[in-house]
């Protein structure tokens, strides 16, 4: 069977309508909805986090990730997940989810309807976004806790390049060998190379290099530095 094809039961996705029938029934409102979570250079598959959040709280219901593109069975147990074993609450069913119209997973939306939960069609929904960057936020700083400490003088690096401590928390730097380039310094953001230098040969000649250059463009974007 195929994979956007929705398969219901315990085998597939735990979306059992008889048993998910049985559930109480509480007046609210959740949010639904997959998310791109960042994707390394290495990666050759985008992952997604699927939440589901309640309003007006934005409390996490479930959580769940899928390799590639989410199916409709992906979204079938992420909703089931919610409703079977919420992270915060007992077993209920919601009165209405709020959900984007991707096209894969309107096929779950009959089923969700025939269990009583009305289905509304958003193109924002703000709860599964913070919650999103909350997960992120979270994730982020459990990975920070297992990496190597500097030592105090590494630490002084910010010090002695300011412009390039100030550039790398929102762009990225590139300092090595470039086959048909040789040795290069680069400053790059989301809009492309800010800066370039191939006369470098050391990584001490780099980082001055990259310093002096940033901060010039600091200096002609009316930009200070802390």
């Amino acid at each position: 069977m195929a994979q956007n094809q929705l398969k219901l039961g315990k085998g597939a996705t735990f979306f059992v309508k008889s048993q998910l029938k049985r559930l109480r029934q509480e007046d609210e409102t959740w949010e639904a909805d997959f998310q791109g979570l960042p994707k390394r250079m290495t990666q050759t598959e985008t992952r997604y986090m699927g939440l589901v959040v309640n309003l007006p709280h934005g409390v996490l219901l479930a959580e769940s990730e899928a390799v590639g593109s989410p199916s409709v069975n992906d979204f079938a147990s992420l909703l089931a997940n919610a409703m079977f074993r919420p992270l915060t609450e007992e077993s209920h069913l919601p009165r209405r989810i709020h959900v984007r119209g991707h096209r894969q997973w309107r096929e779950l939306f009959h089923e969700l309807e025939e269990i009583g939960i009305e289905v509304s069609v958003r193109r924002e929904l703000p709860k599964v976004k913070e919650a999103y960057k909350d997960r992120l936020r979270q994730m982020q700083e459990a990975h920070r806790a297992t990496m190597d400490r500097p030592t105090k003088e590494q630490a002084q690096v910010e010090e002695l390049f300011p412009a390039i401590a100030k550039w790398v928390r929102d762009g990225h730097i590139e300092i090595g060998d470039q086959e048909g380039f040789g040795f290069v310094v680069r400053a790059v953001d989301y809009g492309g190379v800010v800066f370039e230098d191939d006369r470098p040969n050391t990584l001490a000649e780099a980082m001055a290099a990259l310093e002096k250059g940033l901060r010039k463009w600091f200096d002609e974007q009316g930009i200070e530095l802390e």
